[in-house]
C-alpha cells in the first residue's frame, strides 16, 4: 500500500531494507571466515579468564560501515519522500509561500530547534495531522504520552544519533554480549566460582569471563564463550538486556520509519482525491519553450524561413523520448518541447496507474472540483462501470476511457489492431456512459473527494480516448469510431500536454468540443493545437454589443506558449483563488461550489497573467495602506449575458462593513447588465482579496455570486451608483476589461 501512494518513499524503505540485509550478511561472512577467536587462559594459581579475540581485515570496518551508512541515508530519503510526495500530490498551488525552499522531514532535539526547521518552510503543503503527527513525535517531546508516540519518538532518536556519530567518523565494531560462557575442568580440577562479564566493545580482545578453579592439571581447563559477538556502532551503544542487539535496533528503526510511511499513509488517502501527476513536477523545465535560434539544434536561418513561409508555420521533429515542435509566433519561431507521458507508478498494475495519472493529470493543471471518478453501479447480478472518470465543468463535459497496453509485441501491424480495437471498444463505451448519464442522475465523487450529483442530461458531452502505450505504433491512422458522441483519441502524452499547455479545465474541456473527433495520426494532437492556435492569433475579434463599456481586450482561446509562461505564479493566482475557494470552512453546498469554480475556470487563459499581476500589484499597496485609509481596486470582465460575469476587487481590510460594501458593488454591477426579464438566468461573481498580517495566509478570499434580479430598491440604487459609479463604470485605480 505504501508504494502505491507514495512510490518514491517506499523505494528508499525498500533501499534500507536490502542495506540492512546486506550489512548482516557480510558480517555473517566475516565471522564465518574466522573474524573472532577465543582463548582459555589460566594462571598457576587457579585464576583465569575466557577471551574473545577479534581480527579485522583491511578496509572490513569501512566496508561494513558504508552499507550501514546506506541504511541510514535510505531511511531519511524515505521520510523526506513523504513530506515531498505529500506535498506534491495534494499540495495543488495552494499558496505561493516559499516555493523555493526544500521540503524535508525535520527532527530535532530541542524545542528551539524544530521551531526553526519549521519556520524554513519545510512542510509547508502537507495536512495538519500530518504536520502535527511529526511535531508530536519529536525524539524531545514527552506529550502526548502514549505507546505508539513513545515508540516513534524512540526510533527518531536512534535514528538521529546514529547520523550524529557517522558525521563524526564512526566506524561499525564489534559488541560482544556474554550470555553463558562455560568452562569444562578435568578432574581431579574443580571450578570454585565463574563471573560473567558485561557487555562492551571489542577492539582486538574482549574478557567475556573470569573463573577460578583449584587442584587443575596443564591442560585441563577448557571453555565456551557463550557470547554473542554483534555489530554496533560503538559510541553510547548500552543493550538493555541479551536480546538487545544493534541488528534489532536497526530493525526497529527501519519498521518505526515504515510505521511513519503508513500513518502519512492513512492520512493522505482519508481526505481523498485526484493526486498530482507521478513525478511531482510542479513546473516546466527551461527547455520546454524557447526561441528557436537559442535551441541545442542549432536551426539555420534557411530552415527557420522555410518554416515561417509554410501554410502552418508549425514544424515537428520527432525523436524516442520526446516530440519537439517549432512554432511561429509574430515574436519569432519558437520551439516547443512535448515530453513522453508522466513515469507511472510501478508498484500498482499497469493499467489502473494509467487511469490514475490521467485523473492526476487533469487534477494538477486543472481542477481536482472537475474530476470525477469512476463508479460501479450495481445492476441485478452485473456491475457497470460509469466510465473510466469524467471531466465536467458547467455545461460541458469529457467521458474518459484510458486503454492500457502492458508490452509492445514489437509488431506494428499488431499493435495498430490492438489501438483500433480498443478504440471502437471505448467509444462503445462513452455512448453507453452518456446514455446512462442522460437517463438520470449519478452521486459521484470528485477529484476532492467530495460527493456530486451529476445530472447529464444538462450536459453537453464529449467522448476521450486515452492510449497508453509503451511504444505507440508510428503513422497509425485513427478511426473514427461511428456513435452519438464525437469521440478524440489521444496518446497519455497528450492529454499531458494540452492540460500543461491551458492550465484550466475549461480550456481543455472547449478545445475538445471544438475539434470533436480525433487527428488523422495517432500522436498528432499537438500539432494540430498549434495550427489551430495559429489560426486563433491570425481571427480578427468578435464584435460587442454597444451595451458593453469599458477598455476593449481580446486574446486567442489557444495560446501559443504555455499558458503563464510570461509569468508563472501571476498566472497561477487565479489557480490559488480558486483552491481558496474550495477549501473555505465556509463554502456553499457542492454544487453552488462547482458552478463558482466552473464560472471563474472559463476565463480565458489569456487574461490571467494580467489579472494575476493587477491583483499583486493591488495587494501590495492594500497592505502598504495606513489604517485610516480603505484602498479598494477592482477590474471586471464585462461580456454579453450568456456569459457569465466576473469581477474581482482587492481591499485594504476586511470586516461586516467591507463585506456589505464589496456585496454592494457586486449587486449594482450585475443589476447593470440588464432588465429584471433579461437578468433571470444572468449570473455574476465577485471575488475579493483582503491583505493579512499573519503568517497563515498572505490573503483572505470572499467570494459574491448572484443570479436573476438583485431586486435593488431605488435607495439601494442610488447609494451604490453613489458610492461606486463617480466615474462612468470605473473606481479610481481600476479597470474593466471586456471579454471577447
Amino acid at each position: 500500500m505504501i508504494g502505491q501512494v507514495y512510490p518514491e518513499a517506499a523505494e528508499h524503505l525498500q533501499a534500507a531494507q536490502e542495506a540492512r540485509a546486506r550489512l548482516s550478511v557480510r558480517w555473517q561472512e566475516y565471522l564465518d571466515d574466522g573474524l573472532t577467536e577465543v582463548t582459555v587462559t589460566t594462571d598457576p594459581d587457579g585464576t583465569g579468564c575466557i577471551t574473545v579475540h577479534v581480527g579485522w581485515p583491511v578496509a572490513a570496518r569501512d566496508a561494513l560501515t558504508g552499507e550501514f551508512r546506506a541504511c541510514i541515508d535510505a531511511l531519511w530519503a524515505c521520510l523526506d519522500a513523504l513530506v515531498t510526495e505529500t506535498v506534491s500530490m495534494l499540495g495543488i498551488l495552494r499558496r505561493p509561500g516559499a516555493p523555493g525552499r526544500p521540503r524535508f522531514f525535520p527532527v530535532a532535539d530541542s524545542q528551539e530547534g524544530i521551531d526553526a526547521l519549521l519556520g524554513e518552510s519545510c512542510l509547508d503543503g502537507v495536512l495538519f495531522t500530518q504536520h502535527q503527527m511529526v511535531r508530536d513525535c519529536q525524539p524531545f517531546r514527552t506529550e502526548p504520552d502514549n505507546p505508539v508516540a513513545t515508540m516513534l519518538r524512540t526510533g527518531l532518536r536512534q535514528l538521529l544519533e546514529w547520523t550524529n556519530q557517522l558525521e563524526d567518523g564512526a566506524l561499525v565494531g564489534a559488541w560482544v554480549t556474554p550470555v553463558e560462557p562455560q568452562l569444562n575442568v578435568a578432574a581431579p580440577g574443580e571450578l570454585l566460582e565463574i563471573v560473567v562479564a558485561e557487555p562492551g566493545r571489542v577492539d582486538d580482545e574482549r574478557i567475556v569471563a573470569s573463573y577460578r578453579v583449584v587442584n587443575h592439571v596443564e591442560g585441563g581447563v577448557s571453555g565456551q564463550a557463550g557470547s554473542f559477538v554483534d555489530l554496533a556502532l560503538l559510541d553510547g551503544f548500552t543493550p538493555a538486556d541479551a536480546e538487545d542487539t544493534f541488528d534489532r535496533r536497526v530493525l526497529f528503526t527501519i519498521e518505526v520509519v515504515a510505521r511513519f510511511a503508513a500513518s502519512f499513509v492513512w492520512l493522505s488517502t482519508s481526505v481523498g482525491g485526484a493526486r498530482r501527476v507521478a513525478d511531482g513536477a510542479s513546473g516546466r523545465c527551461g527547455v520546454e519553450w524557447t526561441q528557436a535560434h537559442r535551441s541545442p539544434r542549432r536551426w539555420s536561418d534557411s530552415e527557420l524561413t522555410a518554416l515561417r513561409n509554410s501554410d502552418f508555420g508549425v514544424g515537428v521533429v520527432r525523436d524516442a523520448e520526446q516530440l519537439t515542435l517549432l512554432v511561429t509566433t509574430d515574436g519569432g519561431v519558437y520551439e516547443r518541447v512535448i515530453p513522453s507521458a508522466t513515469p507511472l507508478n510501478r508498484h500498482i498494475e499497469r493499467g489502473t496507474a494509467a487511469e490514475a495519472a490521467t485523473h492526476n493529470a487533469a487534477a494538477t493543471w486543472g481542477l481536482p472540483d472537475f474530476v470525477i471518478l469512476p463508479k460501479v453501479e450495481h445492476d441485478g447480478s452485473r456491475n457497470r462501470e460509469i466510465s473510466d472518470g469524467l471531466i465536467l465543468a458547467g455545461d460541458r463535459g469529457a467521458v474518459l476511457q484510458v486503454k492500457s497496453r502492458n508490452a509492445d509485441s514489437g509488431q506494428p501491424d499488431k499493435e495498430s489492431s490492438w489501438v483500433n480495437k480498443k478504440i471502437t471498444e471505448a467509444a462503445r463505451q462513452v455512448n453507453g456512459t452518456v446514455r446512462r448519464l442522460c437517463s438520470g442522475t449519478a452521486e459521484m465523487i470528485n477529484g476532492r473527494g467530495r460527493s456530486v450529483t451529476i445530472d447529464g442530461g444538462t450536459v453537453s458531452w464529449i467522448g476521450v480516448v486515452i492510449i497508453d502505450h509503451p511504444a505507440p505504433p508510428p503513422e497509425h491512422r485513427l478511426l473514427d469510431p461511428a456513435g452519438a458522441v464525437p469521440t478524440v483519441t489521444l496518446l497519455r502524452r497528450d492529454w499531458e500536454f494540452l492540460f500543461d499547455q491551458l492550465r484550466s479545465t475549461r480550456a481543455v474541456i472547449d478545445y475538445l468540443h471544438r475539434v470533436a473527433g480525433s487527428c488523422p495520426f495517432l500522436g498528432d494532437e499537438p500539432e494540430r493545437y498549434f495550427e489551430l492556435a495559429a489560426a486563433d492569433a491570425a481571427a480578427e475579434p468578435a464584435p460587442l454589443g454597444p451595451s458593453i463599456r469599458g477598455e476593449r481586450q481580446s486574446v486567442p482561446l489557444l495560446p501559443m506558449a504555455p499558458a503563464g509562461r510570461d509569468d508563472d505564479q501571476a498566472h497561477g493566482l487565479v489557480r490559488v483563488i480558486c483552491e481558496d475557494i474550495a477549501n473555505t470552512s465556509t463554502r456553499p453546498n457542492e454544487a453552488e461550489l462547482i458552478r463558482i469554480l466552473a464560472t471563474i475556470d472559463k476565463l480565458p487563459v489569456g487574461y490571467r497573467t494580467d489579472l494575476g499581476r493587477f491583483l499583486v500589484d493591488s495587494l501590495r499597496t492594500a497592505s502598504e495602506t495606513d489604517a485610516q485609509t480603505v484602498y479598494w481596486n477592482f477590474r471586471t470582465f464585462r461580456s454579453t449575458l450568456d456569459v457569465p460575469q466576473l469581477g474581482f476587487g482587492v481591499c485594504s481590510r476586511f470586516d461586516d462593513t467591507i463585506h456589505n460594501t464589496f456585496r454592494s458593488w457586486v449587486l449594482l454591477r450585475h443589476h447593470e447588465r440588464g432588465d429584471a426579464t433579461q437578468l433571470a438566468q444572468v449570473l455574476s461573481i465577485g471575488v475579493l482579496l483582503t491583505p493579512r498580517s499573519d503568517v497563515i495566509r498572505k490573503w483572505d478570499t470572499t467570494v459574491v455570486a448572484v443570479t436573476g434580479d438583485p431586486a435593488l430598491t431605488e435607495e439601494e440604487l442610488a447609494q451604490s451608483r453613489h458610492l461606486w459609479n463617480r466615474g462612468e463604470y470605473s473606481v479610481p485605480g481600476g479597470t474593466q476589461i471586456p471579454v471577447t
